[in-house]
């Protein structure tokens, strides 16, 4: 039975998105870009939303819910965002991964089986996602033997 990898994961960037505005980008350690979802959810209930709608949301009694239509929709839009902001890294690593695998007499760097990012052999580990590469650095310098201590 294969593994299902969590990592840059669309539907959950989407649901953590929809829970909480932002909260989708910072799981993708997207930070700029969940401030300013994050910023701009705060502006819109600050300048579009009444502040009756604000209070009678903190009272439990919202009699209007078009009041509060500028919140929903950036909620909305940030976790759209984020599911598709996902849905490309997923795309972007899943090609990375398969098309270097290993140098092929080029400069490029091998890429982590674990997260699909390039790394640099000598470290023993992928600076992205700290996997620690003991058999595959092995296996690496077996196949290609272009790497060395």
């Amino acid at each position: 039975m294969g593994q299902v990898s969590l990592r840059n994961n669309p539907l959950l960037a989407a649901v953590l998105g929809t829970a909480v505005t932002g909260l989708g980008h910072l799981y993708l350690r997207r930070w700029l870009r969940a401030l300013a979802w994050l910023g701009s959810a705060f502006a819109a209930s600050v300048l579009l939303v009444p502040e009756s709608a604000i209070s009678a949301i903190s009272s439990g009694t919202l009699n209007d819910p078009l009041s509060i239509l500028p919140i929903v929709l950036i909620s909305v839009a940030s976790a759209l965002d984020a599911y598709l902001v996902a849905k490309m890294e997923r795309q972007t690593h899943g090609d990375r991964a398969t098309s270097t695998a290993g140098p092929t007499g080029s400069e490029e760097s091998p890429a982590c089986p674990a997260c699909g990012k390039p790394f640099d052999p000598e470290l023993g580990f992928c600076h992205w996602c700290t996997t620690e590469f003991e058999g595959v650095y092995t296996e690496l310098e077996q196949l290609d033997g272009n790497y060395s201590n």
